[in-house]
């Protein structure tokens, strides 16, 4: 009930719909029903029917999940300095993403149950005004080969520092110098490109179904093409499905297997990550002949990190970081023949005890 005076208005709103028209009866709208069901373009005459008749906004095709916040990505930190691996950590990787200017790179330190845990990431200055795009590439890419090798210290000091065991650097831009890098620099760095709806060329991403001599491996959303011409491995990336991996990661509560954390600083410090993190919108679109296709919608221009670290999580997958483990289970022996005859003994010796005390009772 609502009570007290009623407040002047200039805006009068009301919502009308087949129920309150007058003119027809129930069955004419049962009749529009029945023929909208049975239309050869069902979905359009189903929107027809909920704009005209019953006044229902049209359900959408596209559906936005909810997206990760900037703010609780900056957050995501535990008690561990800049550059120190955690003593838990099996696995190291990285992943780069090439620009004119600039390349971003982020490290993972990974633990059973693909708990990631970021331990550093930067950017490294290319000089293309000053050296020509093709080589500032190169240079940029063999400063962070000389970082890389260096290796990253534990957080137990008498640990040996760990080499990240694959890199894996996004050859969708100047390609063919990453080809080079990759070949002079040995299995360590692989070259990657990422296929899906959202990507900048918008490939769909076309899973093999078995090996030969071009496909060399087939992963989980990745496989690897043998190019004869640049003698090299290209690993080609589910980039829709990686991503949705590393977003899955991010949501993860800290306290959960298969979380991934950020190194302990300043939250302001990783505002800028969290921005590259938050760059994209995980949404799913209902399109004829293909159904409902995952695709990711870029919200903000700046997503390399975001780029980055879904390379970092294809590179620990290659590695052998898996999220659910499988467990063998142990089949049971079957019992020996004596085993068995001794465990039903027993049983047949009672039973036939009672039958002959029967019998006794019955022939006197």
């Amino acid at each position: 009930m609502i009570e007290g005076e009623a407040r002047q208005t200039n805006t009068l709103g009301f919502r009308w719909s087949g129920v309150n028209n007058l003119f027809l009866e129930a069955g004419d709208f049962a009749a529009d029903e029945w023929r909208a069901s049975h239309s050869a373009d069902e979905e359009n005459a189903e929107r027809e029917m909920r704009q005209f008749v019953w006044c229902l906004p049209v359900v959408p095709s596209k559906w936005k999940e909810t997206s990760l916040e900037a703010g609780e990505l900056a957050a995501r930190m535990i008690d561990l300095p800049r550059g120190i691996i955690p003593n838990s950590a099996k696995w190291l990787t990285m992943g780069v993403d090439l620009g004119k200017y600039l390349d971003h790179w982020i490290l993972v330190a990974w633990s059973p149950g693909a708990s990631g845990h970021i331990i550093d990431y930067g950017r490294i200055e290319v000089a293309s005004d000053s050296l020509g795009i093709e080589q500032a590439t190169m240079v940029a890419l063999r400063e962070l080969r000389a970082m890389v090798l260096a290796g990253w210290p534990f957080q137990d000091k008498t640990r040996q520092k760990l080499v990240p065991h694959q890199v894996l650097v996004d050859a969708g831009y100047q390609s063919d110098v990453v080809y080079t890098f990759c070949r002079e620099s040995g299995q360590r760095f692989r070259p990657a490109i990422g296929r899906g709806v959202g990507q900048q060329h918008r490939q769909w991403y076309s899973r093999p179904t078995q090996t030969g001599s071009i496909v060399q491996l087939i992963g989980e959303g990745y496989h690897a093409n043998w190019l004869p011409a640049q003698q090299i491995l290209l690993f080609e990336l589910d980039a829709d499905h990686w991503k949705s991996f590393t977003h899955q990661r991010l949501s993860t509560p800290l306290a959960n297997a298969g979380a991934m954390s950020l190194f302990h600083a300043v939250a302001q410090e990783h505002l800028s990550l969290a921005k590259h993190l938050t760059a994209e919108v995980k949404t799913e679109e209902f399109i004829a002949g293909k159904g409902v296709v995952v695709r990711w919608e870029r919200v903000h221009r700046a997503n390399h990190w975001f780029d980055a670290l879904y390379n970092a999580c294809v590179a620990a997958h290659i590695c052998g970081v898996r999220l659910m483990q499988e467990q063998m289970q142990s089949t049971p022996r079957a019992p020996s023949n004596r085993t068995a005859r001794s465990s039903l003994e027993p049983t047949f010796r009672i039973d036939y005890e009672r039958i002959r005390e029967t019998w006794r009772r019955t022939l006197s």
